[in-house]
């Protein structure tokens, strides 16, 4: 009777064994597309753009537009307080020197506050490129496609790369000191004292103050 043969056993193995090969040239090829992207990703993200520099960068940006009002803020308290201090004939006092103390102690807990905050900020920006870092490999898992991650990853890395610290004009940093006045300059050697000090720290937003005798 005619018909068709089956397979033989020979033609069933080489048959599984291309199919085999073909799967695994596919995974190579899977393997070698997804490689190329991940490497486009990696500089992209590496540290020609966002290394050490690029954060200290950042984080000095934050500083360098907080710290100097800072100190205007402290001038002014310390030329406040030596005002009052000599209005209550107590310039050259331990309450002065106690006085200061605060003032300096208040000034060590702000700026300490703000470079706190500096550093956090600092690293919440490492934590965002981080994810969108991750986002770009997501993407090239998912597409397969290394163009299309490398393009998606370096558009994300141009807005990431000119990333600002949020800023914004502090409030009053300094309690004013509470200090007991007699209701006149305690003596001459104050009201000279106090002169000297002034002509030699001028204002810095309040008017002049000048003292007579």
């Amino acid at each position: 009777m005619g018909g068709k043969s089956s397979p033989s056993n020979s033609q069933m193995v080489n048959f599984e064994m291309e199919q085999a090969n073909e799967a695994k040239q596919k995974e190579a090829d899977r393997q070698a597309r997804l490689n190329v992207g991940k490497d486009a990703i990696d500089k992209l993200f590496g540290a020609d753009n966002f290394g050490t520099g690029f954060y200290d960068k950042y984080n000095k940006a934050s500083l360098d537009y907080t710290l100097p009002q800072l100190d205007t803020q402290y001038s002014k308290a310390k030329r406040d307080m030596t005002y009052d201090l000599a209005r209550a004939g107590t310039l050259r006092s331990t309450a002065a020197g106690e006085a200061q103390g605060y003032l300096e102690n208040e000034k060590a807990v702000n700026e300490a506050a703000l470079r706190a905050k500096a550093d956090t900020d600092t690293a919440s920006l490492r934590q965002s490129i981080a994810s969108q870092q991750q986002q770009a490999y997501n993407q090239l898992y998912a597409t397969e496609d290394p163009a299309v991650a490398a393009n998606a990853a370096t558009h994300a890395v141009a807005n990431a790369s000119i990333q600002q610290p949020s800023i914004s004009p502090l409030g009053d940093l300094f309690k004013p000191l509470i200090i007991g006045a007699t209701g006149a300059v305690g003596g001459y050697s104050d009201t000279a004292q106090l002169n000297n000090y002034l002509k030699a720290n001028p204002a810095t937003g309040s008017g002049n103050y000048q003292f007579n005798s």
